[in-house]
């Protein structure tokens, strides 16, 4: 359990684009042995792919719909999970320059989205897209493009390239996914194509003091209030409650002595609520039968 917890506070100490490569290469890896024992036991690996692939015909989607969020998240081939990762980290840490954690996150999110929905408009379209689509191209390019059109003259050094703009670097990525580079199908060109959508209007309008990410975050920020305020007022049940009583003398010698009666005849009767008229010590009850008797 100690390394388990050590595993995860170094998971949370991490920087935001490598949190979510580390996800995406745990994934990877578990079906990766999971292919391994699928070929030892003589099974199809894409019976266990198709739960987390998004697929194009809709009457399948609606009983997978998860599919819609875990298709971004998942990998089989080796270069294409080496060439999203590098990207995603590369420019990842760059547009962490202009946006937030929380911002940079939703964008990966929003831009999986939109190339999820080019897809599955395309794929009833056209007769040359369907199947099952995999993989973080589409969250990975919103990420790419965003950062081109934030900062399009921030300069960069590259090896045996030297320095040059991130707008350079965007077109080339850009031609990669939309040549067909990383993907070998119709599918996979068109949801490249929502992904740079996306972060083209993430990044226009944020240059206009628009922030498309800030509903979601007021929503996560409210849920995790709530859940907070549950989870304390829980523990305050749980909790034993401490009470004070004053003693007869003070009781009888100040003027305040009917409201302090007021106070340790309720606190007296809190106590039984929660544990019982049996909890009561001799004290407590005796002051409980004088109090009552004063009280009107």
């Amino acid at each position: 359990m100690a390394a388990i917890s050590d595993l995860y506070h170094k998971f949370m100490a991490t920087s935001v684009p490598l949190k979510l490569v580390i996800i995406n290469f745990a994934i990877f890896i578990a079906l990766r042995l999971i292919g391994i024992i699928a070929m030892i036991g003589g099974w199809d690996i894409n019976a266990v792919v198709d739960y987390l692939a998004l697929p194009s015909p809709l009457d399948i989607l609606a009983q997978h719909p998860w599919t819609a969020v875990t298709y971004m998240f998942t990998h089989y081939e080796v270069f294409h999970i080496i060439f999203n990762m590098l990207t995603l980290y590369w420019f990842g840490k760059m547009l962490l320059l202009r946006c937030s954690n929380r911002q940079l996150v939703w964008l990966y999110i929003y831009g999986g989205l939109l190339g999820a929905t080019f897809f599955l408009v395309g794929a009833q379209l056209f007769d040359g897209v369907g199947g099952w689509l995999l993989g973080a191209s589409s969250a990975v390019i919103a990420i790419v493009i965003a950062t081109a059109v934030l900062m399009p003259d921030f300069r960069i050094s590259l090896f045996l390239i030297g320095s040059i703009q991130i707008k350079w670097v965007a077109i080339a990525a850009f031609l990669f996914f939309a040549l067909g580079l990383v993907g070998d199908n119709a599918a996979a060109h068109i949801t490249h194509f929502g992904g740079m959508t996306m972060g083209i209007i993430f990044a226009l309008l944020l240059k206009n003091r628009i922030d498309i990410t800030r509903p979601l975050n007021n929503l996560f920020d409210y849920i995790s209030s709530f859940i907070k305020r549950c989870f304390i007022r829980k523990n305050n049940l749980r909790s034993k409650p401490k009470f004070k009583f004053k003693s007869k003398a003070s009781d009888t010698s100040t003027p305040n002595s009917h409201a302090d009666d007021r106070h340790n005849l309720d606190a007296i009767l809190d106590k039984i609520k929660h544990s019982g008229y049996t909890s009561l010590s001799a004290d407590e009850r005796k002051q409980l039968f004088d109090i009552s008797r004063r009280v009107k």
